[in-house]
């Protein structure tokens, strides 16, 4: 076994991955490390910590750094893929057959949020299921950009599993995934479906004129109180808050069942990185069509009319002009089970083609 470290810099940013993994493990790592960068300018750095066995330490002592990077690339390429399946940190649940369309969960869910929506479309198309890292689960990783690596292996995902243009649906943190998949990969998608998200979600509630700056102290005080709640009281938790943000009850307790199982510490460091990263400026990147469905119902007792919850979604995605904003005026945040039927009308509409 080897225990490792990959430091990475690229587009001025600094990536990190750690683990003890098996030489062919390990070597796969790299090479998929370096394969989603390979468009980049990029810096890596390797460096091997520890290795358990004795007969290891001496080979190492033997072997050059650089002939050993060489035999990890060359054994990595020789076993990526067939290891496809298997190395990405998030679920996949795959039903029906057509074009396909990938499923993205908001905070606190896994990928079965979406059932009755795949239970919908799977006669007509490929539908993916994805439950990230530390939700439904799932086991949590450790990553400099939690976000950002999901984003890369989203990519790497598609490309890998050679899926021609899938369209991303999103609920949420998802809406923003799929938003950041298209800026970061505009070649890949063919559309993206935005559901109760925005390119920058605490601007929703504090107003168009917030920034990253001004929500970032207030985005560590959530990752610290997000990290230490018990199962017990993440679900007690999630049951009130729910009310505000789903209609019925049984979908109530649907949802804050799943949120039993997702993994504290991820969910205060995605709601960090949601709250500290601004994709306002950037969306013009996109380049495929964007269909975004808007609620407001549930923002009624803080004041918020239809007008002022529509001139909100207008301002952050003015950037993208080919966005399409369809606004329910009945479905609270999670419109896929407030308002099936509009939902699926909507979405319907959107992807004829």
């Amino acid at each position: 076994m080897i225990k490792y470290q990959i430091a990475v810099v690229y587009n001025a940013e600094h990536h990190k991955y750690s683990g003890n993994y098996g030489f062919i493990r390990y070597s796969r790592r790299l090479i998929k490390t370096i394969f989603h960068l390979r468009q980049q300018t990029v810096t890596l750095q390797v460096t091997f910590l520890i290795t358990k066995l004795p007969f290891m330490k001496q080979f190492f002592a033997m072997v050059s750094p650089r002939l050993l990077l060489l035999l990890c690339l060359f054994f990595g390429i020789r076993h990526m893929d067939a290891a496809a399946a298997n190395h990405y940190s998030f679920a996949v649940k795959k039903e029906g057959r057509g074009t396909p369309l990938i499923f993205l969960p908001g905070a606190y869910c896994s990928g079965a949020v979406w059932d009755e929506t795949v239970a919908h479309y799977k006669k007509n198309y490929t539908c993916y299921q994805i439950t990230l890292p530390g939700f439904g689960g799932q086991p949590p990783i450790q990553s400099d950009s939690l976000l950002n690596t999901v984003v890369h292996e989203l990519a790497d995902f598609i490309r890998e599993n050679k899926l021609q243009k899938p369209v991303i649906v999103g609920h949420s943190l998802g809406g923003w995934l799929a938003l950041q998949l298209g800026i970061r990969y505009p070649d890949l998608p063919g559309k993206l479906i935005c559901v109760s998200s925005g390119p920058f979600l605490p601007a929703f509630f504090m107003g168009a004129h917030v920034t990253p700056d001004s929500t970032r102290a207030m985005a560590l005080e959530m990752k610290k109180q997000m990290s230490a709640p018990t199962p017990a009281h993440v679900k007690s938790g999630q049951q009130r808050m729910l009310a505000s943000m789903i209609t019925d009850a049984r979908n109530i307790k649907k949802v804050a069942d799943m949120a039993a199982t997702a993994d504290g510490p991820t969910q205060g460091t995605v709601m960090y990185e949601l709250y500290t990263t601004d994709l306002r400026d950037l969306i013009h990147l996109i380049r495929c069509p964007i269909l975004v469905l808007a609620d407001w119902a549930g923002y009624k007792d803080y004041g918020a009319t239809r007008t002022s919850v529509l001139e909100n979604y207008q301002l952050q995605y003015k950037q993208a002009p080919q966005t399409i904003i369809a606004m329910n005026d009945q479905a609270k945040h999670f419109i896929m089970l407030d308002q099936p039927v509009w939902f699926f009308h909507q979405v319907d509409s959107f992807l004829r083609p």
